[in-house]
């Protein structure tokens, strides 16, 4: 079935009559669909006699592709394109150009229909190294050939003539400037060797860097810090050691009373044991346990003393708001960026750089005044282990001290157009020592650009300051 023959009138304006012209038409895309392409031919058509061919399209009233020299000229059109430069191609339609035949301004000639499986093997006599597609589209009752060169891009090659056609030797190097296509010349030839070059050159890396953190609060814990509030606990623990009471003095034997039975008497009873014994119903401390308790006391604060710190450390880590900082990465151009990275730097002097917490192990459990049962219960324990859940970080690069700098590393990954990396994260433990601001260095690269990117944040530290007692209570109340 032919296409649907589409008048001049179709592309005017509702409101105004006139037929739209080349100036009317969108090129800051390339026109691929038939409804395009059929509004290009028209914009020809309506456009003034005076209209002028671009370094994007060139049209011919008639040419008879049935000829050699048809082909000819359809050829040379599409290596002057193929030949241009790509800065000089993008900002019209991408760097698509256009070779259309049977239309000119004011006048739709059209051409004889044309068999594609002899037109495109025709014209790659001439020109085999293009990327070019022939379409036909039907306008005002007559076929019109319109020939879609593809962009030029870094990286191509010079398009030269194929086969000599009249005073055109092969090899010969088609240009095509503002308004005609013609013998490249010396800067042309020198512009075609460094679009050349482009392909084997990476692009420059433009990427934007962002490291956002609210004020970052001390930690001022030192060791005698540290040993004042393990003092502190200690009275606490020892004071709240669940110590049953002192055995109290034995009481003194009654007298005989003549009046009372013998029977009565406090020995008669005393087969049935002392209700204060291990399974009695009260309890009395014995002397021989002090030592037990104070073994247990010692043994309890070297173990906590060797990891409180860790758990401070830890329940900073795992606190998304403090001390946290934010790392993006964006890519702002209209091209994807492969196998980014991100490197941070924070140099050291007062600060410790984490991307996870440290794995520690539990806080040990307070020490209780030795008691018969103790035996039963790690009895009853011995067999049961606690399930430890693995920490799980995806965004956690490693830490790696180089020297005078803390150093991450996170593989960001593959960027699109215009897209902005995930947050990557670290926290930062500013201690006493610490500057007032911390320089941060960030520093980008990836697999197909060429260079790094930059860039220094400073992160302010605030005069806010952390206790161990803002994590842990040494005396905590019942």
């Amino acid at each position: 079935m032919p296409p649907r023959a589409v008048a001049t009138e179709q592309y005017a304006n509702p409101v105004d009559p006139r037929p739209i012209t080349l100036s009317d038409i969108d090129t800051t895309r390339a026109l691929r669909t038939d409804d395009e392409l059929l509004r290009l031919v028209a914009a020809i058509h309506g456009s003034r006699p005076e209209a002028q061919e671009t370094n994007w399209l060139e049209w011919k009233s008639t040419l008879d592709l049935s000829v050699a020299a048809g082909k000819f000229a359809v050829a040379k059109a599409v290596l002057g394109f193929a030949n241009r430069s790509v800065d000089d191609a993008r900002p019209q339609y991408g760097g698509v150009a256009y070779m259309v035949v049977g239309v000119e301004p004011g006048a739709a000639a059209g051409i004889p229909a044309v068999d594609h499986a002899d037109l495109t093997p025709g014209i790659k006599t001439y020109a085999s190294t293009p990327r070019f597609t022939p379409r036909t589209v039907r306008f005002e009752g007559v076929e019109v050939l319109v020939v879609v060169v593809e962009a030029p891009e870094p990286g191509d090659p010079q398009h030269t003539l194929q086969k000599q056609y009249d005073k055109y030797h092969a090899g010969i190097v088609f240009h095509r400037g503002a308004g005609r296509t013609a013998p490249a010349g010396p800067k042309e030839i020198e512009m075609l060797g460094r679009r050349l070059l482009q392909g084997a050159q990476r692009p420059e890396l433009d990427l934007t860097l962002t490291a956002t953190a609210d004020p970052l609060i001390r930690l001022s814990i030192e060791r005698e810090d540290l040993e004042d509030w393990l003092r502190r606990h200690e009275t606490y623990v020892r004071a709240n050691s669940g110590k049953p009471p002192d055995r109290p003095p034995p009481r003194p034997k009654p007298q005989p009373n003549p009046a009372r039975p013998a029977w009565t008497a406090y020995d008669t009873f005393s087969s049935l044991g002392d209700i204060t014994g291990p399974l009695g119903m009260l309890r009395y401390a014995d002397p021989k346990d002090a030592g037990e308790f104070d073994r247990r006391v010692g043994d309890y604060l070297t173990r906590l003393r060797s990891r409180l710190m860790d758990h401070v450390l830890r329940q900073i880590v795992n606190d998304d708001e403090a001390n946290t900082v934010c790392f993006q990465v964006g890519n702002d151009t209209d091209d994807p960026v492969s196998g980014v990275q991100l490197t941070v730097r924070i140099r050291k002097g007062g600060v410790l750089v984490r991307t996870c917490p440290p794995n520690v192990r539990d806080l040990p459990p307070l020490p209780k005044w030795p008691d018969p049962l103790d035996q039963m219960r790690e009895n009853a324990l011995a067999g049961m282990t606690r399930a430890q859940v693995p920490d799980f970080f995806p965004h956690a690069g490693s830490v790696s001290d180089k020297g005078g700098v803390f150093e991450v590393t996170w593989n960001v990954g593959d960027l699109r157009p215009r897209e902005q990396s995930g947050d990557f994260t670290l926290t930062i433990v500013a201690g006493r020592n610490a500057p007032e601001e911390i320089a941060v260095e960030m520093t980008s690269s990836a697999m197909d650009r060429r260079g790094t990117r930059t860039k220094t944040e400073q992160l302010t530290v605030a005069a806010e300051v952390w206790t161990l007692d803002d994590f842990y209570n040494a005396e905590p109340e019942d």
